[in-house]
């Protein structure tokens, strides 16, 4: 082939070169043009003080962005733990993984002036159901809550005026009930429930249980949730042994009935009596984060109670339900399995 034939198949070759280059350049922006594309002036809330503008974006260029975001934004859980002191579980908590399909779809779908939030799905600790055999004594520290737990066998003109003031300061209690109290106050019960309050289990008989043969321990647990459900149609999952007394048999039996045995961290002791100054001085200088409180319904305990709850909040805590207390995510009573 002569020296003109050569140049005519390279001059070819650099136009199909060329060719292919620009219309590679022309496809890609072509399909730029056919993303979607986000609605003007929509913003992204990347933190609760801080907005990305991300109106006119596309797709690509959004998930881009995300992607980057999710290195920092994404949290390891909390497991569990065993407390060296206690010897108790302390419950673990989620974390989280920035749900980038979501947030786009979200930021895609919002009209012009919006503010989308970012999108996350949790990532949960190992279950604090795998600890069942181990007692709880309190939630985990990097909560700002506590709980109320109030252990009922007696005092029946107590709890009145006591559900009168969690009602009037929105606060949720935990009731411990012993079941042969809860089988001859139905009404009472009802009315704790009307409160929106959860029910724990507190033994039938209010007995010593490690005195007990496992099958009688059994027997004593459920046939205290067998009343609490019969009235309330509720289940019943945690467990507090009678007088916090408690031994590694009587752990195993809550555990293999499927309970959660929980103790406290906080005692009133206002069975003994001690006045209301002195039964407030017992919890609110000691708070704690993740803190489960006991008490009782006796006459001093009404008015402890509101000074309690005040006390408290004017230091920041939530007041919850055991169930909120021990759940992984925030503000969630779920505990999975």
């Amino acid at each position: 082939m002569g020296g003109k034939g050569m140049k005519k198949i390279w001059l070819l070759l650099a136009l199909l070169t060329i060719g292919g280059i620009v219309g590679g350049v022309a496809i890609g922006a072509w399909r730029l043009k056919q993303e979607p594309r986000v609605a003007a002036d929509v913003s992204l809330l990347v933190a609760p003080d801080q907005r990305l503008l991300v109106a006119g974006w596309t797709l690509s260029q959004l998930t881009e962005r995300l992607n980057e975001y999710g290195q920092h934004l994404d949290v390891a859980p909390i497991e569990p733990q065993i407390d060296p002191i206690t010897k108790g579980v302390i419950p673990g908590l989620a974390g989280q993984s920035l749900d980038i399909a979501t947030t786009v779809a979200r930021v895609l779908a919002a009209p012009a002036g919006a503010e989308v939030p970012l999108a996350f799905t949790p990532i949960y600790p190992q279950s604090l159901w795998e600890y069942s055999n181990y007692p709880i004594y309190q939630g985990n520290p990097n909560k700002k809550q506590m709980a109320l737990v109030i252990n009922v066998a007696w005092g029946n003109e107590h709890l009145p005026g006591m559900l009168e003031t969690l009602e009037r300061e929105q606060v949720r209690a935990s009731f411990f009930l012993v079941g042969r109290w809860a089988a001859k106050n139905a009404d009472l019960i009802q009315a704790i429930a009307e409160g929106g309050h959860e029910f724990g289990n507190h033994a039938y008989s209010d007995p010593h249980l490690p005195l007990l043969d496992k099958e009688a321990i059994a027997r004593e647990i459920e046939r205290t949730s067998e009343v609490i459900k019969e009235v309330t149609g509720q289940e019943v999952r945690f467990f507090s042994p009678p007088y916090n007394d408690f031994d590694q048999k009587v752990l195993d039996v809550a555990s293999e009935l499927g309970y959660l045995t929980v103790l406290c961290s906080l005692d009133t002791a206002d069975w003994m009596r001690l006045g209301v100054e002195r039964i407030v001085r017992r919890i609110v200088p000691r708070a704690h984060n993740g803190g489960i409180v006991l008490m009782h319904p006796t006459e001093q305990t009404p008015a402890a109670l509101i000074e309690i709850i005040r006390g408290l909040k004017g230091q920041g805590y939530s007041l919850v339900t055991v169930g909120e207390l021990l759940a992984p995510l925030p503000g969630s009573t779920e505990i999975p399995r």
